[in-house]
């Protein structure tokens, strides 16, 4: 990137509409007019509804919007939808409230396996990665999935509240220049195995693979791969023990 996010250079560029600009924030610059104004419809009459009429009608009105909606999947209000072409939800799956599914980066987009459960306040972002959650993974409230390599978790995942899984990394070299202005780049997708706990705010960085059934204290920063079924911890995080040892 010449310099700051995709976002801004789109914002900022010269002689496009603010029409233009929100429909390729919101459904992408593939998208009908029409779809847009179906959007607009459906987030306006349900996307703030309470209560099982909501839940219901939201249920009904966004599966035209998405690649995929799954049989009994309960979406919460103030959902926020980014490019909802590109995102797939399983079966049962359940999004709270106010949380945010993009998909705006990547043309793999996100998919959420059966049974998903993505609590309140919870971002998932493909800024230039693809996101695969596998069925049954769990996120407490405000977690953060930023994908820049790409992002893959595993079934049953644990992920307690405030956790931030991914992001990428800047280039530095050029002091001279802001640091936003060098661009972005990842050392790799990050691996979230099978089964495996991440505590509360527990930060795990790009190019990171979390092996099955591994553990990562709270408040841990992960940088280095983590064995299966590993105890790890700390700033950077270590490993502590191996699940099963006395």
């Amino acid at each position: 990137m010449s310099g700051g996010t995709k976002l801004q250079e789109s914002l900022l560029a010269p002689g496009a509409s603010r029409a233009g600009q929100y429909r390729d924030l919101v459904l992408g610059a593939q998208a009908s007019w029409t779809l847009l104004v179906y959007h607009e419809l459906v987030v306006t009459l349900a996307g703030g509804l309470p209560g099982a009429l909501g839940l219901a009608l939201r249920g009904a009105l966004y599966r035209p919007l998405l690649a995929r909606l799954g049989r009994g999947v309960a979406l919460g209000r103030g959902l926020v939808l980014r490019h909802p072409a590109r995102i797939a939800i399983g079966d049962r799956a359940l999004i709270d409230d106010d949380c945010v599914l993009d998909a705006r980066g990547s043309d793999i987009g996100l998919s959420l396996g059966d049974g998903v459960l993505v609590s309140r306040g919870t971002i998932l972002s493909c800024k230039e990665g693809p996101i695969a959650v596998g069925a049954r993974a769990n996120f407490g409230w405000r977690c953060v999935v930023s994908s820049v390599g790409g992002v893959e978790i595993g079934e049953e995942a644990l992920f307690a509240g405030g956790c931030y899984i991914g992001g990428g990394r800047y280039h530095l070299d050029d002091h001279q220049r802001s640091i936003a202005s060098q661009g972005s780049f990842s050392k790799g997708p990050v691996r979230i195995g099978r089964g495996s706990w991440i505590g509360a705010h527990a930060v795990v960085l790009d190019g990171v693979n979390v092996g099955d059934g591994a553990v990562v204290a709270a408040g841990a920063v992960v940088a280095e791969d983590v064995p299966a079924l590993a105890v790890v911890g700390g700033v950077p995080a270590r490993i502590i023990r191996e699940r099963g040892d006395r």
